[in-house]
């Protein structure tokens, strides 16, 4: 019998599911911050300005990187509602 089968595998498999999806909330805000980066730079270059859009494109994009962690924890907390009303 393998790991996976028995109840410790099945405790070691959500393990690695919250690791897997933990590590995707950092990489989404990271990546999100990063293009408003670049999006921010390219319109500096574009128009001459000091780093005014780098600075406003930077905020949207830690905003809406903060804001896609937030619904997917509320996704995640419906999911572990959902499993847990199955067991009743």
């Amino acid at each position: 019998m393998t790991e996976e089968h028995t109840p410790d595998g099945r405790k070691n498999a959500r393990f690695r599911q919250d690791l897997l999806w933990l590590s995707t909330l950092g990489i989404n805000l990271v990546f999100a911050s990063a293009v408003g980066v670049v999006v921010g730079h390219y319109l500096d270059k574009l128009f001459k300005t000091s780093p005014i859009f780098t600075i406003v494109f930077f905020c949207i994009g830690t905003f809406a990187g903060f804001r896609q962690i937030y619904r997917q924890v509320q996704k995640m907390d419906e999911d572990d509602n959902e499993k847990n009303d199955s067991w009743k």
